[in-house]
C-alpha cells in the first residue's frame, strides 16, 4: 500500500461510516419522529393541521436537498483523488446517494403539495 492509500484509507471508511449513520436519520424525516408526523397526520381533521403538516414535508426537503448537495460536493472531492476515484467507486457512491437524496426531496414537496390541497378543501 502506497503512503496516499495509507492516508486515505482512514477517510474513506470514516466518511462511509458518517454516512450510514446521518442516512439513517433521515429515512423517516428530518428532526422529527416518526411516531410525531403519523400523530400529525392521523389526527389532521383542519385547514392548520394540514398545514403544519405541510410544512414539516417542506422542511424535510430542504434538509434532504442539503444532503443531496453536501453529497455532490463530496463526489466533487473524491473524484480529485485519482486512485479513490478509480479503485474504490466513491464518485459512483456519492452520485446515487445524491439521486436518493433529491428523489426524496422530491417526494417530501410532493407530500407537501397533497397536504396544502387538502388544507384548502376543508372548511
Amino acid at each position: 500500500m502506497d503512503g496516499k492509500s495509507k492516508r486515505f484509507f482512514p477517510l474513506v471508511w470514516s466518511a462511509a461510516l458518517a454516512g450510514a449513520l446521518t442516512w439513517g436519520g433521515y429515512a423517516f424525516g428530518a428532526d422529527q419522529a416518526p411516531t410525531a408526523l403519523e400523530q400529525k397526520i392521523a389526527g389532521a381533521t383542519t385547514r392548520t393541521d394540514h398545514e403544519s403538516i405541510a410544512v414539516s414535508y417542506e422542511e424535510e426537503a430542504k434538509v434532504l436537498q442539503a444532503k443531496a448537495d453536501e453529497h455532490r460536493q463530496m463526489g466533487k472531492a473524491y473524484g480529485k483523488i485519482g486512485f479513490l476515484k478509480e479503485k474504490h467507486n466513491l464518485v459512483q457512491h456519492c452520485d446515487s446517494l445524491v439521486k436518493k437524496y433529491q428523489e426524496a426531496a422530491k417526494e417530501s414537496l410532493a407530500l407537501a403539495k397533497a397536504h396544502r390541497d387538502i388544507a384548502a378543501k376543508v372548511q
